[in-house]
């Protein structure tokens, strides 16, 4: 039997659905670490499969030219031919032998041209060409002819299957939409790509003293992170669909892009033909969400470093010559979100003026969650949560980043920051040691033992969690 999708869930311009689950079968509840107030959450999740049954059911088309030269009865229009810009009149019935008039006369012409060529152009002497009977060509701007669309729920629906195979029944997320399904991203979270990173009063490096120091907020307790991926596609013009890891935290439903592989499959071959995309030396796309999948995995080795990292670097905004909103907007936010971002994070540092990056990406984000108004499938929304990944990612180079910025806009030579050594950004931490207001630990990153424990640790882990093939 079909899954039951409500009609108002096909025909919304824009609109942000819930899962809970791969299919009716699975349970559908949250996990009890997902807090009840995070955004995009439902009481009422539906599964996966029901949410993938709303994208539209694409296909390649037949493409028309609106031939403005030719009247709805057929008439051409001479006239109007006669006045192109670049086109060669009288060298063109010369090369035809007859009047422009006759040429028109003859040609059985309609308002509307059929494009046979997708590598071909469009342009005014083209179609007056077409109209006065000549074969012409033209392009389509955003295919060509190996354009061979993906299915959005022929595409999404192999993730049901490798999740399940991974063990990942419990998966949860959110999709969002515009255009009536033109424009989609969509979260998937991992219940099973858990993991926990230890506070400052870490155990389970007590036998090697030389952990990351860490430095400011009040927040320092052992943090819960789920993996799990983005991924999204765009009709309107481009000719892929991507996915990337994502970091979920479920105490404030959170999400930071992380740095693992962006993968995207352009719209050409038959994603969905196994045979015939190992054939052409492709993966077939239910593999490619597998190799996702076990990408998160492997990412998760690096969240803690990354984590520590940002724990270990705060601002001294008593020193700093701008106050932490202003340091956000820097960073390209609006006002609104800037200053939401910014009395969180005072709230939770100690002192107040002083938070870790950790506290600034984390209070960002929550802020977003809270107080974003816009479509959380627009590319504003995006650039902002890309925002917050690289405060977790490059934390060193945003702080100069932000510096560059309040240098450029500041009048006053007295009150610029940056070294004139340091104007090409980096992500080193020596960059960032010497610069006034900003406070590094002991350790900057883990060391290649703590690494490799980790490494150890979370690849044990990956064996009981991911079931055979």
């Amino acid at each position: 039997m079909a899954a039951t999708v409500p009609v108002a869930d096909l025909l919304a311009r824009e609109t942000t659905l819930s899962f809970a689950g791969l299919t009716p079968a699975d349970q559908g509840d949250y996990p009890d670490a997902v807090s009840s107030e995070a955004r995009c959450l439902d009481p009422d999740p539906r599964p996966l499969k029901d949410v993938i049954a709303t994208l539209p059911q694409a296909g390649s088309g037949e493409l028309w030219a609106t031939n403005e030269f030719v009247g709805v009865d057929g008439t051409v229009d001479t006239e109007a031919i006669c006045d192109i810009h670049g086109l060669d009149v009288d060298a063109l019935e010369d090369a035809a032998g007859c009047s422009l008039g006759d040429l028109a006369t003859r040609a059985s012409s309609d308002p509307l041209v059929r494009i046979r060529d997708h590598q071909d152009i469009v342009d005014e002497r083209r179609k007056a060409l077409c109209a006065l009977g000549y074969d012409v060509k033209f392009r389509w701007q955003i295919a060509s002819d190996r354009y061979s669309i993906i299915n959005p729920q022929e595409a999404y629906l192999p993730i049901i299957g490798a999740l399940q195979q991974r063990g990942e029944t419990a998966a949860f997320g959110w999709a969002s939409y515009r255009d009536w399904g033109g424009l989609l991203k969509m979260f998937v979270v991992c219940p099973g790509l858990e993991h926990t990173v230890s506070g400052s009063g870490d155990t389970e490096f007590d036998d090697d003293p030389d952990g990351v120091t860490s430095v400011g907020d009040s927040d320092e307790a052992d943090l819960v992170v789920y993996g799990g991926f983005e991924t999204g596609y765009d009709f309107r013009g481009t000719q892929t669909l991507w996915a990337k890891p994502i970091l979920y935290f479920p105490e404030t439903g959170a999400v930071v892009p992380d740095t693992g592989r962006r993968y995207t499959r352009r719209h050409y071959g038959r994603a969905t033909d196994a045979t015939h995309e190992r054939a052409n030396d492709r993966v077939p796309i239910n593999e490619w969400w597998k190799a996702i999948y076990d990408d998160i995995a492997d990412r998760l080795v690096d969240v803690d470093r990354a984590i520590r990292r940002t724990r270990a670097i705060a601002y001294d905004f008593e020193v700093l010559p701008f106050d932490v909103a202003a340091c956000y907007e820097y960073w390209g936010l609006a006002a609104t979100y800037a200053e939401a971002a910014a009395d969180r994070a005072t709230t939770l540092a100690s002192p107040p003026s002083r938070p870790t990056v950790y506290n600034l990406q984390l209070s960002l984000l929550i802020a977003l969650l809270d107080s974003y108004e816009g479509s959380l499938a627009s590319d504003t929304y995006q650039e902002y949560i890309e925002t917050a990944g690289e405060l977790l990612r490059k934390p060193a180079m945003m702080i100069q980043l932000a510096l560059r910025e309040h240098d450029r806009q500041t009048d006053d030579e007295c009150d610029r920051v940056l070294p004139d050594d340091q104007q090409t950004l980096s992500d080193a931490l020596e960059d960032i040691v010497d610069i006034p207001g900003i406070e590094v630990g002991d350790e900057g990153e883990l060391s290649d033992q703590e690494a490799q424990r980790l490494n150890n640790r979370v690849q044990r882990k990956l064996t009981e969690l991911q079931s055979p093939e």
